[in-house]
């Protein structure tokens, strides 16, 4: 099994209705959630890891970029794996991922060649597994180059 990947900020956005239980499944695993805007965050966490504390703790919210991710594997599904012609979508979804996880200060997408290789790897995959699941490690060696630190700051 891969090793965990931490990020600075964990995303997750849940309604007020939804936080008192999101907040208590986070609780019983560890995390320590944060209100920050329209988002919960965990800071210096796994997304998967957090991700699966909503999931056992029963909160209908989830990890932001795991809701992007199934939005890409979603994408990737219906287009049986190919990516000719729609390159530019694969880009737009992939930014998304980061975008929405608020990561864009740590990652810029790769070139739509690499993200098409991964696209065709992940339907291949899924076809053949039936795990309809990216962790979020295989999504940023896949998907993502690592910005330099200076521009963290």
């Amino acid at each position: 099994m891969n090793s965990p990947l931490v990020e600075p900020v964990v995303r997750i956005r849940c309604t007020v209705e939804q936080e008192a239980r999101t907040r208590s499944a986070l609780g019983a695993r560890g995390f320590a959630p944060e209100r920050s805007l329209t988002w919960l965050v965990v800071r210096d966490a796994d997304p998967d890891a957090v991700n699966e504390a909503l999931a056992a703790g029963g909160a209908a919210t989830r990890v932001a970029v795991r809701e992007r991710l199934g939005a890409l594997l979603g994408w990737v599904l219906d287009h049986g794996g190919r990516v000719e012609g729609r390159e530019a979508a694969l880009e737009r979804l992939v930014s998304r991922v980061v975008e929405e996880g608020g990561l864009t200060a740590r990652y810029a997408a790769r070139d739509a060649a690499a993200l098409g290789v991964a696209a065709a790897a992940w339907h291949e995959r899924l076809m053949t597994t039936g795990a309809a699941l990216l962790p979020w490690r295989d999504f940023v060696a896949a998907c993502c180059t690592e910005r330099p630190a200076a521009s963290l700051s």
